[in-house]
């Protein structure tokens, strides 16, 4: 069984330019908390981690090996998630995690853009003027926030992930010609079980979006990721918890376990065919 993949982890992108850094590069920068989180879980593994924490050692490139090294994943996707209809404060923020994600060097650490949009126009304005910042990523994920955005993602040739943002009321419906052309363009989607963690409302909605998600793309077996979308490295999460957790909106265990090995690999490698092709056209 291959190790699991975590397609997103969240980082901060508002306010000043410093707080881009200064924002956590999700849970690369959170190694203080990963340190006290696993001190009482994980063997002698998690108490090294605990005492760098707690010496002051972490750099990037050290708590993203000590977060993957406790808990058991490959790699991590760090997301830089922006709104293509807020202009200017979008388009700042963008620049800064491209540059950020040019420089990344850490073998087990990938970048990654979300970008959230309801109106397709919009997306295609992004997608056209930040084509170079864009190309800088690993990963180009969309969410859509209407029925236009997600057909429109769903039927677009840059996306590599659809990104349900289940811990709300969707704008749309998992209409089957959509999801169908989702998966003829080698589009995966992806739920966050860090929806589920925030609130018992959110909870509420992710396990009807989830379900309904299970639903139209047959349990589960059809392009769907499993992701944390989390700030914090104390709500990452084992594998064995996102599997059992995945069970409850009707995906089958070994379903759910491609959903974080087999499937976030496949998708990663097509992304980089896709880059490779882009900077060759």
């Amino acid at each position: 069984m291959r190790a699991p993949v975590d397609a997103c982890v969240r980082r901060g992108m508002r306010g000043d330019p410093s707080s881009a850094r200064a924002g956590v590069d999700a849970v690369v920068k959170r190694g203080r908390d990963v340190g006290a989180w696993n001190a009482s879980a994980s063997g002698i593994g998690a108490r090294n981690v605990a005492r760098d924490a707690r010496e002051g050692e972490w750099t990037d490139e050290k708590a993203t090996r000590g977060v993957r090294s406790v808990i058991g994943y490959r790699a991590f996707v760090v997301d830089a998630r922006v709104e293509a209809e807020e202009g200017v404060t979008s388009a700042d923020a963008l620049r800064r995690a491209a540059a950020e994600a040019n420089a990344r060097d850490d073998e087990g650490t990938r970048s990654r853009c979300t970008i959230a949009f309801g109106d397709p126009s919009a997306l295609q304005h992004v997608l056209g003027v930040f084509k170079s910042e864009l190309a800088k990523f690993d990963v180009l994920a969309l969410e859509p926030t209407s029925e236009r955005a997600f057909a429109s993602a769903c039927a677009s040739k840059h996306a590599d992930v659809v990104s349900v943002r289940a811990g709300g009321k969707l704008g749309y419906r998992f209409a089957a010609s959509d999801v169908r052309a989702a998966l003829k363009n080698k589009i995966w989607f992806e739920l966050c079980y860090g929806e589920a963690l925030r609130d018992s409302t959110s909870r509420m909605w992710f396990f009807a979006n989830a379900g309904a998600l299970a639903r139209a793309t047959r349990g589960g077996r059809d392009g769907v990721i499993l992701s944390s979308g989390v700030e914090r490295a104390i709500d990452v999460r084992s594998m064995h918890d996102v599997v059992n957790l995945a069970t409850l909106f009707g995906m089958r265990e070994s379903d759910a376990r491609a959903a974080m090995t087999t499937q976030p690999y496949e998708m990663i490698a097509l992304a980089g065919k896709r880059r490779l092709d882009a900077s060759a056209a």
